[in-house]
């Protein structure tokens, strides 16, 4: 049994494609490390991510990402238990709004943000989960 947790959070002015690598060179090791999966989603003023792995380890992670001065205003969409991990060997993924093709379409036909797309839990995880279409983004960085 594995802990997911789904949340968005609103980028923080000072988190630019810099700080953007550090967190995921940082998350990538250490999610090794814990045996954490997931994906990252990122808009120019949101976050969108995915983890999962142990109870405790979930826990504790997202308790230190609540804390991260990179963002702020993180909501909880949707957390639970599943048998299964969605990102079996995915340390971190990341999507940028250049990486959004072709789910990019689906934000500007509808004309929602990451913010609006997350009072929906379900079309929320569909959208993430979409991201394993596209394997080369379990290592991908922003452009610099």
């Amino acid at each position: 049994m594995f802990k997911f947790i789904l949340y968005i959070s609103k980028v923080s002015d000072q988190c630019g494609d810099r700080q953007m690598t550090d967190i995921l060179v940082t998350s990538r090791s250490n999610n090794a490390k814990n045996s954490v999966t997931g994906m990252l989603v990122r808009s120019d003023s949101a976050f969108l991510q995915y983890i999962e792995g142990s109870e405790d380890t979930i826990d504790n992670l997202f308790w230190t990402i609540e804390r991260d001065n990179r963002h702020h205003s993180v909501k909880t969409i949707t957390e639970g238990l599943i048998d299964d991990r969605v990102f079996f060997d995915w340390e971190m993924g990341f999507a940028n709004e250049a990486n959004l093709q072709p789910l990019q379409w689906k934000w500007q036909l509808d004309k929602i943000s990451m913010f609006s797309l997350a009072d929906n839990a379900s079309d929320c995880l569909d959208f993430v989960k979409a991201f394993l279409a596209t394997p080369d983004l379990a290592h991908n960085l922003p452009a610099t």
